[in-house]
């Protein structure tokens, strides 16, 4: 499932995730309590859901979340985890997905590392900083 690209001001991580999510499902045939694992692709560190905040939105408690950063492979790392999950055969039913809602705020919305004591600026574009 996916949500529509542009100025979504009306709109929040929660409820994109929840779009996204139930249209994947839905899409699928798959019910929420057929999933077995989840693996979530977020941007930037403290700037996206943790794997509870996750469950809590979309009421998928008491199965693994997994938070996955890698920058811009962050979607295809998640998708490529659950991917093995299922090929392996530790899961039937997995879900890969991943939000992110940035542009409320711009480069001003990404975190000041320096706080966290990383050495990385939040803003330089993401080529720059590899």
């Amino acid at each position: 499932g996916a949500t529509k690209y542009g100025e979504l001001w009306d709109e929040n991580q929660f409820s994109l995730l929840i779009k996204s999510t139930d249209e994947a499902m839905a899409d699928a045939g798959v019910k929420r309590n057929e999933i077995e694992a989840v693996w979530m692709g977020i941007y930037y560190y403290f700037t996206g859901l943790s794997g509870g905040t996750f469950a809590d939105a979309l009421k998928l408690w008491g199965i693994p979340i997994t938070r996955v950063e890698n920058y811009c492979a962050s979607g295809m790392d998640a998708f490529r985890n659950a991917c093995n999950a299922v090929a392996s055969g530790v899961n039937d039913v997995v879900l890969a997905c991943g939000v992110e809602k940035i542009l409320d705020e711009g480069s001003r919305g990404l975190p000041g590392f320096r706080k966290f004591g990383h050495p990385m600026y939040p803003r330089p574009s993401a080529p720059a900083i590899f």
